[in-house]
């Protein structure tokens, strides 16, 4: 009888946890604190007075907008990715937006971006309903199809956009921004998902694919708007003093050629900060045996001791300095700068020519 009694006792418990399936996005717990309502004040007793009231403690009246307690989403947020040169994500709060800065070799950047615009959602099926030439275009609908809940029932998500492109006077930069403006669901898993994060989410990707089509075309202006397809380099000194290389091309470009550069060399990329120019590695000239899909790391080319080494790439419009910092953050001395000069400069020049 104990064994039955058990085995009921599992039965019942995991009915009951089936029964309170909560989906990923749905934060989960107890969510009683949304119905709590404030006491009144307390009534004195006949005869009696209560001390004279003071509002330190006081909450404040709100007017809620959004979603309360169990319709909060908790899914992780897409992050822009400003994975094209001369990018970065726009520091407004609450919008989905990058900027981008004219690049060398760009006769007319709001032109160029807005084509962009355009032959993303080409690629990707999306129909535009109306158009402001540069400035506003609204998508058609845009559907996903997903499955939700405990019992998989499929949803469909639709969703139209307005996509804004600001321009300044100068049209030497631009702001791209996304912004969902109407949204439906059909199908038998419609309302289980919270609102919230996966429409700033959806905005996010629709955004961070329009950034990537900018990347990949920029290659090919790179390309047009170098008269040789070699990048001179140089060794000799930053404009701190210390012993560095030399590019003939400007930051935007050097920036994400040292990223290739360095993996080939034999570089792990731990971390970088584009606004200060940093890349923070680790060397390790031999990686021992492994096949490709095991270990992807290349070996270590240079003559350079193993460890963490931080890479400072520096530069206006048109040069750009390299210097390699050890782990105490010391750069290389000139010796270091003149003997590894050769697999470096050939490295540069090899990816620079792709």
């Amino acid at each position: 009888m104990k064994f039955s009694h058990i085995g009921i006792l599992c039965v019942t418990s995991l009915a009951l946890s089936a029964c309170s399936f909560t989906p990923r996005e749905q934060a989960e717990g107890s969510f009683e604190y949304t119905n709590k309502k404030l006491i009144e004040p307390l009534a004195p007793a006949p005869g009696k007075q209560v001390p004279q009231p003071t509002h330190h403690f006081a909450v404040p009246d709100t007017n809620v907008e959004g979603a309360v307690g169990k319709r909060i989403n908790v899914i992780s947020p897409v992050l822009v990715r400003a994975t094209a040169a001369g990018s970065r994500p726009n520091d407004r709060m609450g919008v989905t937006a990058v900027d981008f800065s004219e690049l060398e070799g760009m006769d007319d950047l709001p032109s160029f971006t807005w084509q962009e615009i355009k032959d993303t959602l080409a690629r990707k099926n999306v129909g535009i309903v109306d158009e402001v030439e540069q400035q506003r275009l609204t998508t058609d609908w845009v559907g996903e199809r997903l499955e939700v809940g405990e019992d998989e029932l499929e949803v469909l998500i639709e969703r139209r956009y307005v996509v804004m492109l600001d321009v300044p006077e100068h049209r030497r930069l631009v702001t791209l921004e996304v912004n969902m403006m109407d949204k439906r669901e059909s199908g038998p898993g419609r309302g289980i998902l919270p609102a919230g994060v996966s429409d700033t989410n959806a905005e996010a990707t629709l955004l961070n694919s329009m950034i990537n089509e900018i990347a990949v075309r920029q290659q090919g202006i790179f390309k047009a708007a170098e008269e040789a397809a070699v990048v001179n380099v140089e060794p000799t000194f930053n404009d701190e003093g210390f012993p560095a290389y030399t590019i003939d091309i400007g930051f935007d470009e050097a920036w994400p050629l040292m990223a290739a550069v360095l993996e080939n060399l034999g570089f792990e990329i731990d971390d970088l900060n584009q606004s200060s120019g940093m890349y923070y590695t680790n060397y390790l000239k031999d990686t021992g045996f492994s096949l490709a899909f095991w270990n992807s790391r290349n070996k270590g080319k240079l003559d350079l001791p193993d460890g963490d080494y931080q890479i400072n790439v520096k530069g206006d419009g048109s040069d750009t300095t390299i210097t390699i910092l050890n782990d105490d953050g010391q750069p290389l001395s000139a010796a270091d700068i003149d003997r590894l000069y050769g697999p470096v400069a050939a490295e540069i020049r090899r990816r620079s020519a792709l």
